[in-house]
């Protein structure tokens, strides 16, 4: 099981070796200062909104081979945002932090058998390795035929399980995001353990500072837990589940997209 008391500092220490190294040379914009090459890359990614937008898919600008100094004029420019994902895989680990220019991606990738890792920006709404992790998941959860093999259990837990498969496995769960709260159930505390082993946490993570929300993944499709900061000063949070084939809600729509788009074009003309 996961530690429940991630925070925002703790995750993004995981996640990024690059970026924290030009965390130190970030600085306000200042358009009379800033090399061609930056002012370039800033109206090729105002243009690969607009193609986003209009349905085109994820547009990457490979940061591989460009000098640290370079990357660094970027990383000031662009900033970050409020939403990091790490989804560490078999041979690979990946992790995504929003820019603070939204369907802006950093986004690193490490090969776990090679020392170092390559970095990228990416335009999207989501980027584009998130979008593989719900195909490592079970289509359908038989979370029904697992609680009757732990033997005796909760009415209240069958009834719980036999209502989320259902909710699941609906038409409806790929269209509409429900967020069940865990403590308005009457389930006990035996019930929340079990709960635990029937749907453990997997290591995908997704952290939004703006709504103090973590939410992690599960080995079953549409189904995800995620804890809210309920209040922050005292490290108190509500846990609940997630049933949808993707928290979009966390993520940039369309509108925040071409705000980012505008705000850019501005900076460049």
């Amino acid at each position: 099981m996961k530690d429940n008391n991630a925070d925002s500092d703790s995750l993004e220490l995981r996640i990024f070796s690059q970026i924290k190294k030009f965390l130190s040379s970030l600085y306000s914009f200042r358009r009379g200062k800033e090399p061609l090459v930056l002012l370039d890359l800033l109206k090729e990614i105002a243009g690969a909104l607009r193609l986003v937008i209009r349905g085109e898919k994820n547009l990457l600008f490979d940061l591989s081979k460009v000098a640290q100094i370079q990357v660094e004029h970027y990383f000031r420019v662009l900033g970050l945002g409020e939403l990091c994902i790490f989804h560490p895989k078999v041979l690979t680990v990946y992790a995504a932090q929003q820019t603070s220019f939204p369907g802006v991606w950093w986004v690193e990738k490490k090969e776990r058998k090679k020392e170092g890792s390559s970095l990228h920006i990416e335009v999207g709404r989501i980027p584009h390795f998130v979008l593989s992790e719900r195909e490592e998941r079970v289509e359908k959860p038989d979370l029904k035929a697992l609680l009757c093999s732990l033997g005796s259990s909760g009415i209240s837990l069958q009834a719980f399980v036999s209502s989320l498969v259902s909710y699941a496995c609906g038409e409806g769960a790929d269209r509409e995001e429900k967020k069940i709260y865990l403590s308005l159930l009457p389930l006990s505390i035996q019930d929340i353990k079990t709960l635990f082993w029937l749907l453990p946490k997997t290591d995908f993570t997704l952290y939004s500072q703006k709504q103090k929300a973590w939410v992690f993944g599960t080995p079953w499709k549409n189904i995800w837990w995620i804890e809210e900061a309920t209040d922050p000063e005292i490290n108190q949070k509500s846990l609940g589940l997630l049933v949808c084939p993707f928290p979009y809600s966390l993520f940039p729509g369309t509108l925040d997209l071409s705000i980012s788009a505008r705000r850019l074009e501005k900076m460049v003309a």
